[in-house]
């Protein structure tokens, strides 16, 4: 077994949400809620919101995503900067989407904050990954991928398109980004127009963000939004 933290996380995972199907009480526990986080200190929800889905496809999706690129960074970086990579993008999206919602009922679950950061540390770790897409028959290649999937989250989290959580998405995705360049900043630098391209892009779609949070979270969600 290579690649064995992967998949504990991923087993972890499935069992808690297994566990909340069938335990509401537990679901609405770890349900990411900015009211319950900033005004009752539930702060364990930032990273407790990950390990529940909306149902099995929403896990599914999210666990074989992770599996797949969390498994070439543990063998190749080691678990530690497996989990330090997953565990700060499943913050970094959820404080994205804190900051985000924190005047607003909201609600969201899902691990794909996490999903996103493993997913972009893996595009620049390891020189020629590709992205494969449902109904797509060719991979993407990574690093147009990183700026494709940018570019449609924030303007996902703009137009709030779906029931889906976009802001954890571009949250994850930065997080995952800097640790790529902490860790291994010739191979980012050995693609400089993508690399700085993802930089720029992340850079001014925050600023924006951060300008103006109000049109990017100014609706109230009565349903929880899924991660995925």
């Amino acid at each position: 077994m290579n690649a064995p933290v992967t998949i504990a996380i991923c087993a972890i995972t499935a069992v808690v949400t297994q566990i909340a199907f069938s335990r509401p009480e537990i679901l609405q526990r770890l349900l990411f809620k900015p009211r319950e986080i900033l005004v009752d200190g539930q702060w364990d929800r930032i990273l407790a919101s990950a390990l529940i889905h909306a149902d099995w496809m929403h896990a599914g999706f999210n666990l074989f995503a992770f599996y797949s690129f969390g498994s070439a960074i543990e063998i190749l970086y080691g678990w530690k900067t497996l989990v330090a990579v997953y565990l700060f993008s499943v913050m970094g999206g959820s404080l994205l989407s804190l900051f985000l919602h924190r005047h607003h009922q909201y609600a969201a679950l899902g691990a794909s904050g996490g999903v996103s950061g493993i997913i972009f540390s893996t595009i620049f770790l390891v020189p020629g990954t590709g992205v494969s897409l449902l109904f797509i028959p060719i991979a993407i290649p990574g690093n147009a991928f990183a700026l494709i999937y940018l570019l449609g989250s924030f303007w996902g989290l703009r137009k709030k398109v779906g029931n889906i959580g976009h802001d954890a998405h571009f949250g994850g995705a930065i997080v995952g980004l800097v640790f790529a360049f902490a860790i291994q900043p010739s191979f980012c630098l050995a693609d400089p127009f993508y690399f700085w391209g993802s930089v720029c892009v992340s850079l001014a779609c925050l600023a924006i963000l951060f300008l103006d949070p109000t049109n990017s979270s100014g609706k109230l969600f009565p349903s929880p939004k899924s991660r995925n």
